[in-house]
């Protein structure tokens, strides 16, 4: 099963209009975001916004871009959020782990207190 079969609210990227671009690339990056990286969400985001005001036809095949696309910036900025939460309930912050003896020697730490 290829990218392009994967079907997003109905929609396969494959089933849209080939005068549809900015849709159907929209709905490919929101797939994208998703599936594989969330470096895509941004790029299907914008493209889906562009498509929103030059392809008004083509709704049924933006909105699903838009829609994962934003579902996929959610989820990176939560996971962002619950690392960082879990970081401060062990009294550490992003820049204690700038050094790898540093992380080593707060995993061992952690390990040996909780055994």
């Amino acid at each position: 099963m290829s990218v392009n079969d994967t079907k997003i609210g109905g929609v396969s990227p494959s089933e849209v209009p080939s005068h549809f671009k900015l849709s159907k690339l929209s709905l490919t990056f929101g797939i994208m975001s998703l599936l594989l990286l969330p470096v895509f969400a941004l790029p299907g985001l914008i493209i889906g916004l562009m498509a929103s005001a030059k392809e008004k036809p083509a709704r049924r095949f933006y909105v699903p871009g838009i829609v994962t696309s934003i579902v996929s910036i959610a989820l990176v900025i939560l996971v962002f959020v619950l690392v960082r939460l879990l970081l401060a309930i062990f009294g550490l912050s992003f820049s204690d782990f700038k050094d790898i003896d540093y992380c080593m020697q707060v995993i061992a730490d952690f390990y040996v207190s909780h055994t």
